[in-house]
């Protein structure tokens, strides 16, 4: 019994004060621009939300982008400098060979 007394009250008070809020007519306007901005315009919230995590999904894309470029910077510098290296690569990679040299490719 005293719970529904309490249950009244307490609801009482809250539609009592939510009353008054809306009475006001500046903060009545307040709380309609942010439930518009919050949840019923284009850009809401969960856009917001869901846009700034895929931001960061791609900034770490990007990040790992550019890891990647600095390796191959590194190595294509390693490439230029020792002509052993890139006699390696123009082997392996492209198939070349000296006139003199045959070139078998085996295939897993």
């Amino acid at each position: 019994m005293s719970d529904n007394l309490f249950k009244k009250i307490l609801t009482g008070k809250i539609t009592k004060g939510i009353v008054s809020l809306l009475r006001n007519r500046y903060s009545a306007t307040t709380i309609l621009a942010l439930i518009w901005v919050m949840f019923i315009s284009d850009v809401d919230l969960f856009y917001i939300i869901n846009e700034k995590i895929d931001l960061n999904e791609m900034k770490a894309e990007m990040n790992e982008t550019n890891s990647k470029n600095n390796e191959l910077i590194i190595h294509l510098e390693e490439i230029k400098t020792n002509p052993s290296l890139l006699e390696r690569v123009a082997r392996e990679r492209y198939f070349m060979k000296l006139p003199e040299e045959d070139v078998f490719r085996i295939v897993d």
